[in-house]
């Protein structure tokens, strides 16, 4: 075999990788982590025995893709809690997260529900990197809205009943809206979330906007169907 032929099968190696690389983040995106490597080859167009020469769990490919997508989100609430008005750092985080989440399926599936694959069914080295890696920026991004949380509670711009564990709550009730009508409305989360903020200004002089209209009796009836698994 000859330098020429060496060079090809490196150049055929790296464009597989990058294929399903590719697939990977697509399928992760639009179905979450309960998607299989058999769907993501599929979708790369080879073989699956090829992206397990590549990785040998699932959870190694979800490590590698999603590494720098959880700290793109705990960046988000540094940046928020480095906002000088505390009320304009809160919306810009739940915006955001929230944007980032609602458009990304298997990033949801780590931050919010905090899932790799099944105890027990996953690589136990790779699984506990991965998951030690979803803890700290869990914590992370916790200790930071906690304290943009409470300092809005202190300029009077938050209402004082609100607590730091109550944004998970908000988050998973934004999140199943976008779930919910995501065919029909892929940004009804941002009427959900103009609502919910409006709920936590300890005082309002307007409403907020929301930028995207009511589902229509027909959208609503589609995304009805589609919850119950009515055709």
């Amino acid at each position: 075999m000859g330098p020429q032929t060496d060079r090809a099968l490196r150049s055929d190696a790296r464009a597989n990788l990058e294929r399903i690389l590719q697939s990977a983040r697509e399928v992760f995106t639009s179905r979450g982590l309960e998607a299989t490597l058999a769907e993501v080859a599929e979708h790369a167009g080879v073989g699956v025995g090829t992206v397990y020469r590549r990785f040998a769990s699932k959870d190694q490919l979800i490590e590698h893709l999603f590494a720098s997508r959880l700290q793109d989100v705990v960046e988000v609430s540094t940046t928020a809690e480095a906002m000088p008005d505390p009320w304009e750092g809160l919306v810009y985080f739940f915006t955001e997260s929230t944007r980032m989440l609602a458009q990304d399926r298997g990033l949801r599936d780590l931050v919010v529900a905090g899932r790799a694959l099944p105890q027990g069914l996953a690589d136990p080295e790779t699984h506990g990197k991965l998951a030690g890696a979803v803890e700290a920026a869990q914590g992370e991004i916790h200790r930071r809205t906690a304290a943009l949380v409470e300092r809005a509670k202190a300029a009077g711009a938050l209402r004082d009943d609100f607590e730091s564990t109550d944004l998970p709550l908000l988050t998973q009730s934004v999140q199943a809206a976008a779930d919910f009508a995501s065919a029909e409305s892929p940004e009804l989360w941002k009427r959900v979330l103009g609502f919910a903020l409006d709920g936590l200004r300890a005082n309002r002089d307007g409403h907020s906007t929301l930028g995207v209209p009511a589902l229509s009796e027909d959208q609503l009836h589609r995304a009805m169907n589609r919850l119950h698994g009515v055709d």
